[in-house]
C-alpha cells in the first residue's frame, strides 16, 4: 500500500493551488498515492494557527505517513524548507515555526534549495509537494539531507494563573463556534473557572464534560475538547459569535483555586 500524504494549508478552496500541489505529488509518487486534505482554511499567513492544526492532527495520522504543511508568508525569502520526523511521522514544511507545538523528541533536516525553475511565489507546489512525494516513496531520503539543528520556533501562547484569575489565548475557533483555548486538558489541576471577564461584565461559565450538558441559565460551557485543550462552547450555538471572540484574543477567566 502506498504511503499516504496529508496536506494542510491556508490556500482555501476558491483557487486551484491545492489541486496543483496534489498533481505535483501524484506526478512524482504515482497516481495511486493516497492524498488526504486536513484543512486548507487556516487563516492566511497565520503560522500559529497552522501549528495548532498540525499538532492536533498528527497523533491521529498513521505512522510512516507524510504531512505537507504549507502556511508560508515568507515564500521566496531566504527561509529554509525543512523535513521533520515526529513519533514515526514525517512533516514537510517551511522553516517558519509550523512545528512549534510538536513536543520533543523531534528530528529536523534542511531541504535542498529550490530549483531554478521553481516559482518563487509557490514553493508549496514546486518545492514542498515534490519533497513530500519523495519522502513518501523513500523515507530514507532524509539520510542525504543536512541536519537542521535549530529550526525556527515561534512563541506559543501560554496560560497564566495568578490568584483567582486565569489568562489564556484563543488558539482556534472551529466550524461550530467553539473557542479552543491555550489550556491543555492536563493543566487545570487546581483551578475551577467560574466566569469570563468581558467589557459588558462577567459571563458565567459552566464546567461540563459534554456539549449536551447545557445549563438552564445563560452560562457558557467550559469543557475538555477532543483536540487536547479546553474550550468555551454552546450547545447548538456559536460561542465565538455570541462572545465576539476571534483567534488570537486574550481572555481572562475568574474562578477558584483548590489550594486557596
Amino acid at each position: 500500500m502506498k504511503t499516504p500524504v496529508f496536506i494542510l494549508s491556508d490556500f482555501g478552496s476558491s483557487d486551484t493551488y491545492v489541486a496543483q500541489m496534489k498533481a505535483a505529488i501524484l506526478s512524482f509518487s504515482g497516481y495511486d498515492t493516497p492524498v488526504i486534505d486536513l484543512t486548507h482554511e487556516v487563516e492566511a499567513g497565520n503560522v500559529l494557527q497552522g501549528a495548532y492544526h498540525l499538532r492536533t492532527s498528527l497523533p491521529y495520522l498513521p505512522e510512516g505517513s507524510v504531512t505537507l504543511a504549507v502556511v508560508d508568508p515568507g515564500v521566496g525569502s531566504e527561509r529554509f524548507g525543512l523535513a521533520a520526523f515526529w513519533q514515526g511521522r514525517f512533516i514537510i514544511a517551511p522553516d517558519n515555526g509550523l512545528i512549534t507545538m510538536l513536543p520533543e523528541p523531534l528530528k529536523t533536516w534542511k531541504l535542498p534549495p529550490p530549483e531554478s525553475s521553481a516559482a518563487p511565489t509557490f514553493h508549496g507546489r514546486d518545492v514542498f509537494a515534490v519533497c513530500a512525494a519523495r519522502l513518501a516513496v523513500d523515507p530514507g531520503w532524509t539520510s542525504y539531507l543536512e541536519p537542521l539543528e535549530s529550526p525556527v520556533l515561534i512563541e506559543e501562547p501560554k496560560f497564566l494563573i495568578e490568584g483567582n484569575t486565569l489568562s489564556c489565548t484563543v488558539l482556534h475557533v472551529d466550524h461550530f463556534g467553539n473557542c479552543i483555548l491555550s489550556i491543555k486538558t492536563s493543566d487545570l489541576l487546581e483551578f475551577t473557572p467560574a466566569a469570563l471577564v468581558t467589557l459588558e461584565g462577567d459571563v458565567p461559565l459552566a464546567p461540563v464534560s459534554a456539549y449536551h450538558q447545557a445549563p438552564a441559565d445563560d452560562s457558557i460551557l467550559f469543557l475538555k475538547g477532543s483536540q487536547g485543550s479546553y474550550e468555551l462552547a454552546l450547545n447548538g450555538e456559536s460561542a465565538a459569535e455570541i462572545l465576539n471572540i476571534q483567534p488570537g484574543h486574550r481572555l481572562t477567566l475568574t474562578g477558584q483555586r483548590s489550594n486557596s
